[in-house]
């Protein structure tokens, strides 16, 4: 799916943060990182997808976009939401079954995550949640498959702009 993908997203000259060098760590010291992943972030590095797509990326020095400090305080902030409604965040969040673990959001403040459907991180689907709403998008594709979904517009997010992304 990479493959795919590199047609829609050119690959940078300049790569920051790719962890080329580095050995991936763990998620919590249990789930490894899925593979599609690490090879995006090992050939795009740390970046902006389309002007509007920022993934996290656990080498990175920046905390608004290192992966480990914000899925804390993603988690935090989604967890106080479903204690104070959970009627109206009907969210299962990580480390629970199925639940959502945050992987990038948008420029219009939606977030993305992964679903951890299994403890073997390659079966793992994405997820929206929009900024202004408590409706799950569920998009039955890796996080490769999904931004070349999306950058293709194979696939339509309820939440992204219309019109996303612009025309080359």
């Amino acid at each position: 799916m990479l493959t795919a993908l590199n047609q829609q997203l050119p690959i940078p000259s300049a790569i920051h943060e790719n962890g080329k060098e580095e050995k991936w760590p763990l998620i919590d010291n249990k789930y490894a990182f899925p593979n599609d992943y690490i090879a995006f972030i090992t050939q795009y590095g740390s970046g902006q997808i389309a002007d509007f797509i920022t993934l996290f990326n656990p080498f990175s020095k920046n905390e608004y976009i290192n992966f480990f400090q914000q899925k804390e305080w993603i988690l935090e902030d989604f967890d106080s939401l479903i204690n104070e409604d959970p009627d109206y965040y009907p969210f299962v969040l990580y480390p629970k079954c199925n639940g959502l673990l945050p992987i990038g959001v948008t420029d219009n403040g939606d977030t993305l995550f992964w679903v951890v459907l299994s403890e073997n991180s390659e079966l793992w689907t994405m997820a929206i949640i929009p900024s202004r709403g408590s409706e799950i998008e569920f998009i039955a594709e890796n996080l490769t498959g999904f931004l070349e979904g999306v950058l293709s517009k194979r696939i339509r997010c309820q939440s992204f702009p219309e019109g996303f992304p612009l025309e080359k």
